[in-house]
């Protein structure tokens, strides 16, 4: 078993931890630890049951990426409609290029009175923001060698804590460029106090070798609501990692939906926890892969209390050589009853040589209880070309339509009508480019 890999980031943490965000405080005394942490667990691998289709060891020994260098030149977006997909919304911007805040490329606005966003360094003093990096949950523990690595080299990232029945007026747009290539860290932070509103979008775009690690800890009070949109197409060489730790509190809500188009390997790790009766969890997404390109989706939600409804449901296609993965497990607490938690995932090949690899599971200990899971994984019918075409609709025509019906169901979940829109002509061209 080499441990190459893991000794790199223990290298490049000891080389930088000094010029990181909060030396000398309570956060350095927190990056010890989990570099201590992540140095005896070490990189996941496929041995690893919740790690066994995504072998990180193997990805970062073909690939070794030192920190991303702070670009504070021009900065040249990538060609394609991904980077300027939300750019017709009207939304408040935060921009970070290789992991780091750029103000210059930034327009916040004017915030309602309530709306705090800030960036990570800035909030280091506040109690609320340890309270959320320091937070674990019991049951993300096969996340927490990541999540220490990410503790670890955090450099930046986006903070945004809503007061009491404040609403947000238009969504917040995180925009993640990957200017040049080497490996960034960031940890976001959002805490939505009780009957807060707000929406995000998240966008993440690069041409260069890169490898992205990104936190997002999440915290919605009593009947808050925070809608979020995430948009990832990196380049064929790029890594990322992405994970998504939220608790909801009584009769809070939560919308998530993350389209997944470019990047060599990626991994979308989502953890919600009900702590208080009423609430409601909705991780959705699709994804459409090519080439050598491997995404995997991995989704837990604890139904700790009773009451609460879950609802998961991806969609993907894979041409190429390209593999998917969905792991998912529901969690029923004893005495969680009433819970309602549902999750399914359906793949189409486009290819003979692409492959998907699904595993929904359930964890019950209630017996009043709605819950459900599954997945299928098949072709396009050749029934529904044939009748297509038997209408005069080129066979390439005929293939697009019927992808595009077939991932409407899950973009449709998205949580933003202008978003939906965004996505669903992305989707629409991705397919128009790899179509035979």
């Amino acid at each position: 078993m080499s441990e190459k890999a893991t000794q790199h980031f223990i290298e490049v943490y000891e080389e930088t931890c000094a010029a990181l965000p909060g030396a000398g405080g309570w956060l350095a005394r927190r990056r010890e630890a989990a570099i201590g942490s992540f140095r005896e667990a070490g990189l996941p691998h496929r041995r690893m049951e919740e790690w066994k289709y995504t072998d990180l060891r193997r990805t970062f020994e073909k690939a070794s990426f030192g920190p991303a260098p702070v670009h504070e030149g021009a900065v040249v977006l990538p060609e394609r409609r991904s980077a300027s997909a939300f750019a017709t919304i009207d939304r408040h911007v935060l921009v970070f290029v290789n992991g780091r805040y750029r103000d210059d490329l930034s327009r916040a606005g004017h915030l309602p009175k309530g709306v705090e966003l800030h960036v990570l360094d800035d909030v280091l003093h506040e109690q609320w923001a340890k309270d959320l990096v320091e937070r674990r949950f019991d049951d993300a523990r096969q996340a927490e060698n990541i999540v220490d690595l990410n503790t670890a080299l955090m450099s930046d990232g986006a903070c945004l804590r809503i007061r009491k029945g404040v609403k947000l007026d238009k969504p917040l747009h995180l925009l993640f460029v990957a200017q040049d290539a080497g490996a960034s860290h960031t940890r976001n932070l959002v805490l939505l106090e009780n009957e807060a509103e707000a929406t995000i979008f998240e966008t993440h775009i690069g041409e260069v070798a890169s490898f992205v690690d990104v936190v997002t800890d999440i915290v919605i009070g009593d009947g808050a609501r925070l809608n979020h949109v995430k948009l990832q197409d990196e380049a064929p060489d790029a890594v990322h990692l992405a994970t998504m730790r939220a608790r909801l509190a009584a009769e809070a809500k939560l919308s998530s939906f993350t389209l997944t188009l470019g990047c060599g390997v990626s991994r979308g790790q989502s953890f919600v926890l009900f702590s208080g009766e009423g609430a409601e969890a909705s991780i959705d997404g699709a994804y459409a892969l090519r080439n050598r390109q491997h995404a995997d989706q991995f989704c837990v939600i604890d139904h700790a209390v009773p009451a609460c409804t879950s609802h998961t449901l991806f969609k993907g296609v894979l041409d190429g050589e390209s593999e998917g993965v969905f792991q998912g497990k529901v969690i029923v607490r004893p005495h969680a009853q009433k819970s309602d938690g549902r999750q399914m995932t359906h793949a189409l090949l486009l290819s003979r040589d692409a492959a998907m690899n699904a595993k929904p599971e359930l964890e019950i200990y209630a017996d009043d209880v709605q819950c459900a899971h599954g997945s299928t994984v098949g072709e396009l019918s050749k029934e529904a070309v044939f009748y297509l075409r038997s209408r005069g609709i080129p066979e390439a025509g005929a293939r697009r339509l019927l992808v595009l019906a077939f991932l409407e169901e899950a973009l449709d979940l998205a949580p933003h009508n202008q978003a939906k829109d965004a996505l669903k002509l992305l989707v629409s061209e991705w397919f128009g480019e790899a179509a035979p």
